[in-house]
């Protein structure tokens, strides 16, 4: 039973639900936040912006808890909810963080079944969900979190932020490289959201710079493939991917990584070294830069919010014109006549740029 928790696959679904219950109260969070600072007037008690701001605030102190709770009841059912809430908040506390949230979320949901496996009357089974499970849930998680997993990954999670904040230009440019590189790596798939796994334990320690870095190279590979396909290179295309180049735009717009899929599979050879190479220097350059941006997602609705806009578009053009320009260079012409493009296994270059 409980060995089943810990399963790959399935740690894996259990760890993706807990972050889709997390993800949109940050994108809220992180859009109350971001409007209250271009209203203004954020410090004046009692105006619109001060609310906004303060209720911003309050969704990222309670991130942690709602993604230990949806482990939990990915885990458990609904009665895991309770505990992964209490011990997720614990966690916040105590700056346990997202490591935090992870234990006790995966905690609450192994006493649930340990739980629900007792053989009991029908009679008192009944009060097993309600009075049993919050009573032990409640003394676990704090003891669990106050002072058994909390001081060491408190410590762990405050050593990690130093460590960032400490680093130099050239220290960090590599770090958002690297994380650049999984997020356009598969476009969406797994080694993305490890990536974005990385950079929400960031956040939740209020280190915004890699969210920043996160949302450009998310942005820049359907851009950058748009860019070869309809300004660079468009006689290396076929009309269909032009078509699907127009939708990239606005893929891309709404930070949407998938936009660049039709042409991975199309051509993974080219394509994928080209999408990584742009998203890890887009995300290397916002990190060395020091942008921040106070949102995981969001698109271009993230610009105006950004702590410096025009570095921040910078960064995502340079990313997009690098993966342009590298994919139109290594990208072999159509034969004259075809109405498809033919599929090279070679890697011959054409420095013949339109």
């Amino acid at each position: 039973m409980y060995r089943d928790i810990f399963k790959i696959d399935n740690l894996k679904r259990h760890f993706l639900s807990g972050l889709s219950y997390m993800i949109p109260l940050i994108i809220m969070s992180g859009f109350c936040t971001a409007i209250a600072r271009i209203i203004g007037e954020t410090e004046t008690k009692g105006s619109f912006s001060y609310y906004l701001l303060a209720a911003g605030n309050d969704g990222f102190s309670i991130m942690i808890a709602v993604l230990a709770a949806g482990i939990g009841y990915s885990i458990a059912g609904k009665s895991a909810i309770a505990p992964g809430l209490l011990g997720g908040y614990l966690s916040t506390v105590v700056n346990a963080s997202f490591l935090g949230g992870i234990i006790v979320g995966i905690t609450s949901g192994m006493l649930v079944l340990w739980c629900n496996s007792w053989k009991l009357p029908k009679s008192v089974k009944s009060m097993v969900p309600l009075v049993i499970i919050p009573l032990l849930g409640g003394i676990l998680e704090t003891v669990l979190v106050m002072y058994v997993i909390g001081p060491p990954l408190a410590a762990l999670t405050g050593a990690a932020v130093k460590f960032f904040m400490g680093m130099n230009h050239a220290s960090r440019f590599v770090l958002g490289f690297l994380l650049g590189s999984m997020t356009g790596f598969d476009m969406g798939g797994p080694v993305n959201k490890i990536s974005f796994a990385i950079v929400t334990a960031f956040a939740s320690s209020g280190v915004w710079g890699p969210a920043a870095g996160k949302n450009v190279a998310a942005m820049a590979p359907p851009l950058g493939i748009a860019l070869s396909v309809l300004l660079f290179s468009p006689h290396k295309y076929t009309k269909a991917d032009r078509e699907n180049a127009k939708a990239a735009i606005i893929m891309s717009m709404c930070q949407v990584t998938e936009g660049a899929l039709p042409f991975a599979f199309e051509d993974p050879i080219r394509v994928i070294p080209a999408v990584v190479l742009g998203s890890g220097i887009a995300d290397g350059l916002i990190l060395s830069w020091g942008v921040t941006v106070p949102l995981l997602s969001g698109g271009i609705f993230t610009i105006p919010v950004a702590s410096n806009p025009f570095l921040y578009l910078a960064a995502l053009l340079i990313g997009a014109c690098i993966t342009g320009v590298t994919l139109s260079l290594i990208k072999p012409k159509i034969k004259e006549g075809s109405k498809e493009e033919e599929v090279h296994d070679d890697l011959d270059i054409d420095i013949n740029i339109d």
